[in-house]
């Protein structure tokens, strides 16, 4: 810990005379309270996106070369997984360093949101009370930016998904007495410029080119691949539809999938109404593999202007970058299209940090760890005393050696009272009603085989389940 201590120092005081030992930061701050020694942080956060990124392997046809460049430049997390599979959950996860059975917020809204949550200090507030200029474009929050009063800047408003499809494949589909909203995709013929990510790329570029006299919070929320998936037309066209491999779907891989888990799963036969649309035909999940692509393309361009443009800049040397995904994403994989889901397509997500000075650059990570570690991680990269409430644990020591030890699993909530962890080999999933799912990663990557029953893996469940017990003491459960 002392010669982590002393990696972090020297970074810090990089750009100072050091006449004695005992200087404090204090001494380096510009007169308004600024420390003009700190790092700045940039905040990169993609919606939607899974493990369909080249340094993750998920897909063999993915074309992420910028996020691969980055990822081969700082420490990748290849186990990393979110806290709730869904957008404003594991956002708030993140921005409060919170678990959802705490507070109480595991949906796309706010209205279950206890005292816990009002009182909570979001990462935004925290940075500026440190005296950071905040600054935010795209979609950090669910609802974009939260409120207004947690930025020093707000960059402009787009038309968030850009650009409807102009014939897109817009349909419906009942699932029993519900009706789902449909997948659409569109390959749009647009002029560059014209989508939110591209505009929010060419905004954060004007932010890296500004003179700033404090440390700076730089979040930039990137829309795609969310639905609907449209792009222009020259993401489409660098792939080859008909060659794209395919997920690999086994067919009776929900039958060992207790009823709760199956209630959630949106490709069930046995739940659409003769009536509606076969959006899930052969043709339409190979469109929507093809389009998911070139969504995943089109913000791995904008991601790679952003960073290019601070590789050249004068920040280049004293930045966190943080680059993240909110959750995963199903294209079909256990009969599953979206999110939400307890199992590995839904809970895992890109995660890759560089820290200069810190982090061992060039280095993958296989430790598990969850989103809600990033909020203490930066505050210790930071320097910065982190809000009481963090419930997340700092991985500043995975960025200096990816193979420390690091026993804590990752937590996702589908629900109150739905856990699952994830720990290096194993996943262990407990609904409200009991039942069970363990699944083996060394022998099972697909979790297609659920061990929960075999009585030789009593212990295995019986320390994961203490997992969930302590990291969610206090759910209520209504």
């Amino acid at each position: 810990m002392l010669s982590l201590r002393f990696e972090i120092a020297r970074w810090q005081f990089s750009f100072l005379f050091i006449g004695m030992l005992g200087l404090s930061i204090g001494d380096a701050s510009s007169a308004d309270g600024a420390d003009s020694t700190r790092p700045n942080v940039l905040f990169l956060v993609v919606d939607d996106l899974n493990d369909w990124v080249g340094c993750l392997g998920g897909n063999p046809d993915a074309r992420t070369p910028n996020i691969d460049q980055f990822a081969a430049q700082s420490v990748l997390f290849r186990n990393a997984h979110c806290q709730v599979a869904l957008c404003n959950a594991s956002r708030t996860s993140v921005l409060t360093g919170m678990y959802a059975s705490t507070t109480g917020i595991f949906a796309n809204s706010l209205k279950h949101a206890g005292p816990v949550y009002q009182s909570a200090t979001q990462m935004p507030v925290w940075f500026r009370e440190h005296g950071y200029r905040t600054m935010c474009m795209g979609k950090i929050y669910h609802n974009d930016h939260g409120k207004k009063a947690y930025w020093d800047e707000v960059g402009p408003k787009t038309l968030r998904w850009g650009p409807e499809p102009p014939e897109g494949r817009q349909f419906t589909k009942r699932f029993g007495d519900r009706v789902q909203d449909s997948l659409a995709w569109a390959a749009l013929d647009i002029e560059r410029g014209e989508m939110p990510d591209e505009q929010i790329a060419t905004w954060a570029k004007t932010k890296l080119e500004e003179d700033h006299q404090q440390p700076f919070f730089l979040a930039l929320g990137f829309y795609k691949p969310h639905t609907p998936m449209t792009a222009p037309k020259r993401y489409f066209d660098l792939f080859d539809r008909e060659k794209l491999a395919m997920p690999e779907v086994l067919e009776n891989d929900l039958d060992d999938v207790p009823e709760i888990g199956k209630r959630w799963v949106l490709d069930r036969s046995d739940l659409i109404a003769d009536d509606a649309v076969d959006q899930y035909s052969p043709t339409y999940r190979r469109e929507l593999v093809h389009a998911y692509h070139a969504c995943v393309a089109l913000t791995d361009d904008c991601i790679g202007q952003v960073l290019s443009h601070l590789k050249n800049s004068d920040y280049a040397d004293n930045t966190i970058v943080v680059l993240f995904s909110d959750h995963g994403w199903h294209l079909g994989e256990k009969h599953h299209w979206r999110k939400w889901m307890p199992w590995e397509e839904s809970t895992r997500s890109l995660m890759a940090v560089q820290a200069p000075g810190v982090s061992r650059d060039g280095s993958v990570c296989d430790r598990t760890v969850g989103l809600i570690d990033i909020y203490p991680t930066l505050a210790e990269l930071c320097d910065l005393d982190p809000p009481a409430q963090l419930e997340g644990e700092s991985f500043v020591r995975l960025l200096v050696d990816p193979k420390d030890e690091w026993t804590r699993p990752a937590l996702t909530s589908t629900k109150a009272g739905n856990h699952t962890v994830r720990s290096d080999r194993w996943r262990y999933i407990r609904y409200r009603d009991g039942s069970e799912e363990l699944y083996d990663h060394e022998k099972d990557p697909h979790e297609w085989h659920n061990l929960a029953n075999q009585p030789e893996l009593q212990p295995v469940k019986e320390q994961h389940a203490h997992w969930i017990d302590v990291l969610t003491e206090g759910e209520i459960i209504e």
